[in-house]
């Protein structure tokens, strides 16, 4: 070993890279989780607008079937009609990590929806209810459902819904829910082509506005769930390491780049989804995960709440257990956690 190695061995055992307590982590979550059941208690038995928002931050937070909170909604999940692009996507997102193989054909019925609600152009709308048929077994590969496009959406929507429509239909996809390439192609070249013109990130309608954080990471994470959808290499992907440059130069955690705080903690999930599907575990010099925690921690208030709002508190939750599977698929076909 040369010495200029061992210097440097000596120094980083000295001063090692600085590490987020996971015991902190762990608190922070589970106050977390004690404000949303008191929020959730507060609307006496009726089901939080968000529920499959609620039930993915619990468990993800490591509340199990049993709990009541817990069993409530994900029973109000199941027998809630299919309304908006939103919704479904959450809906479709909590089922499948709790138990995509119970729920694979509900799972089906959420892919129905996202399918048929895909407007003109590529995007989604809030979406409208549709039929479902009974799921149709894809005799090619046992054990999964083929959708198929029963109609077409209005002509376009907005980038909000169409970001959460990927993420409903990845969610889909994993549960073993074959979707028509013809949709997932057309929403990713939706994605390349709204592209802010000159800055590589975008906004949530006309490209000629200007891009901002949210949305660009919302982006980056479409473009890389249809890249994996269509059976491509996101890693060589201009598009999608487009909008990862433009987080790195407008990189922050205290705020949502170009919207100062608004939307600030969905912000802050989509950055982990951005950069958790895609494995990218600094942005530049920025190691995103232990500075955007390290925020979280120290912003918590007393009672659990992050800016005392359930949804951001969920959120934050997803953020502190990076909560987003890599770009790989399941390893098993009955896999529930």
């Amino acid at each position: 070993m040369g010495a200029g190695l061992a210097l440097l061995l000596l120094l980083q055992q000295k001063n090692p890279p600085p590490k987020i307590d996971p015991v902190r982590v762990d608190r922070a979550v589970e106050a977390g989780v004690r404000y949303v059941r008191g929020q959730v208690a507060k609307k006496a038995g009726r089901t939080p607008e968000a529920g499959g928002l609620v039930l993915l931050a619990l468990a993800h937070a490591g509340v199990e079937k049993g709990d009541p909170l817990f069993d409530a909604l994900q029973k109000a999940l199941l027998e809630e009609p299919l309304e908006t692009t939103y919704r479904v996507s959450l809906q479709a997102m909590a089922l499948e990590e709790v138990d995509r193989a119970a729920h694979q054909k509900r799972i089906f019925q959420c892919a129905q929806f996202l399918v048929d609600n895909q407007c003109a152009n590529g995007q989604w709308s809030y979406g409208s209810p549709t039929g479902y048929p009974e799921p149709e077994p894809d005799y090619e590969q046992p054990g999964r459902y083929r959708v198929r496009k029963q109609r077409d959406g209005p002509g376009h929507g907005d980038n909000s819904n169409a970001q959460f429509a990927a993420l409903g239909l990845r969610a889909c996809h994993d549960a073993g829910i074959v979707l028509p390439p013809e949709v997932v192609r057309k929403a990713a070249l939706w994605w390349r082509e709204s592209r802010c013109e000159g800055a590589g990130g975008w906004n949530y309608g006309p490209k000629g506005n200007a891009a901002y954080g949210s949305m660009t990471a919302g982006a980056v994470a479409a473009l890389a769930i249809c890249d994996q959808l269509l059976g491509l290499d996101w890693t060589k992907d201009a598009d999608l390491e487009s909008g990862l440059r433009w987080l790195e130069a407008r990189y922050s955690v205290t705020e949502n780049p170009g919207r100062n705080h608004q939307h600030h903690h969905y912000y802050l999930w989509g950055l982990e989804r951005a950069c958790g599907l895609t494995g990218t575990e600094k942005l530049g010099r920025a190691d995103w995960y232990l500075e955007g925690a390290t925020f979280l921690l120290a912003t918590q208030g007393a009672d659990g709440a992050w800016k005392k709002n359930p949804l951001d508190t969920c959120y934050s939750i997803l953020f502190l257990r990076r909560a987003t599977r890599p770009l790989r698929e399941p390893r098993e076909m009955d896999r529930k956690k």
